[in-house]
């Protein structure tokens, strides 16, 4: 079973190091992502409990961690791009 885990990781790097080279629309994506199962989820769970809102409300504040992860990876890639920018365009006007 440890092959197997193995292989679909090595694939999955495989696939998506072109991504890799552009940290902000990687991180874009996974937060796309990240949004889309967590309104996904919070629909699913809606249509499952009926009238009681009890549910949705303790799958919206469990799962909002992941979602704020997301955005602040994107944020954190997004404000180092935009610091890199600002030192080649210091390095090339100095």
């Amino acid at each position: 079973m440890k092959t197997n885990w193995a292989s679909v990781n090595e694939k999955y790097l495989e696939t998506v190091a072109p991504l890799k080279r552009y940290p902000l629309v990687y991180r874009g994506l996974g937060l796309v992502l990240a949004l889309a199962l967590y309104l996904v989820g919070l629909v699913l769970v809606d249509a499952v409990s009926g009238d009681a809102r009890l549910p949705l409300a303790l799958t919206a504040v469990y799962f909002l961690p992941a979602v704020l992860r997301a955005w602040l990876l994107f944020y954190w890639a997004a404000r180092d791009e935009v610091r890199a920018l600002k030192a080649r365009r210091a390095q090339t006007h100095a």
